[in-house]
């Protein structure tokens, strides 16, 4: 909640990134009121460059936005990033145990899935946790090597779970090449949140469309699963900033989905 000066308050709540300025409504920069002095009859010029905070703006951010993405997702509280690692555990020990102690009805497409789960959770692991350590001192989005290896990571893991549900080496390949782009495009910091956020739809479809072919039923069961994960990350701001730990913790029944499906 916005108490007096709009800073944010209550317990886990988030602070604004530092070095970005104060921004209103649809991401539009604050500006101090401008009085008339009765006397003079005139206007302080020098309040028309002061932003509310007091910070004065050197200059627009590079790739046409990436400032704007830092303040429309407040950094989060060093509780809650503990909290956004540690809930990425369960769906990593649920695809360790597939690997090591496979059941009899266990497949290769199983320990595909659970591979690529696998080889994305160190990244996103380490990397909530070194925001947890660092807060304050490290930027949690702008030159965050963690952070493109977190995003990049999901779509290469998700390439790997194409082929785990689809069991198409076609789709495979296609959803590689998509994939690898997107990756590269993060690795060099290229794009938008928005073409971010679009790039990973696009990447959780190839994996989930192939459940269709398969099971209608378990396709809508998914993709309902995946609604409500990418809900809550989605309105995370809404939900005080743990919306993230809770899409984290939707991971579990959303991968029991695509392990029944590959």
């Amino acid at each position: 909640r916005l108490g007096r000066g709009g800073g944010l308050r209550g317990i886990g709540a988030w602070q604004p990134p530092s070095g970005c300025p104060p921004r209103l409504g649809l991401g539009i920069r604050a500006r101090a009121r401008v009085t008339k002095p009765m006397a003079q009859g005139g206007v302080d010029r020098s309040s028309r460059r002061r932003s509310s905070g007091g910070a004065s703006p050197t200059g627009s951010p590079p790739n046409g936005g990436a400032c704007g993405e830092c303040c429309a997702a407040p950094r989060m509280s060093p509780v809650q990033e503990v909290f956004n690692g540690l809930t990425m555990v369960p769906t990593a020990c649920m695809s360790l145990h597939t690997i090591l102690f496979p059941s009899g009805g266990s497949t290769p497409q199983d320990l595909v899935l659970a591979a690529a789960i696998l080889i994305h959770f160190p990244f996103s692991f380490l990397y909530h946790l070194h925001c947890a350590v660092h807060h304050g001192t490290v930027d949690p989005i702008e030159n965050n090597l963690l952070l493109k290896l977190d995003l990049a990571f999901i779509h290469i893991s998700g390439t790997f779970m194409a082929l785990a549900t689809s069991r198409s080496f076609l789709w495979f390949l296609g959803n590689g090449v998509f994939n690898l782009v997107s990756a590269y495009r993060i690795l060099k910091w290229r794009n938008t949140m928005t073409e971010r956020r679009v790039c990973r739809l696009v990447c959780a479809l190839g994996y989930m469309l192939p459940v269709l072919v398969v099971d209608s039923v378990l396709f809508f069961r998914t993709l309902l699963a995946f609604l409500a994960m990418a809900g809550c990350f989605v309105f995370n701001q809404q939900l005080r900033g743990w919306g993230h730990s809770l899409s984290h913790m939707l991971l579990v029944p959303f991968a029991a989905c695509l392990f029944a499906a590959s």
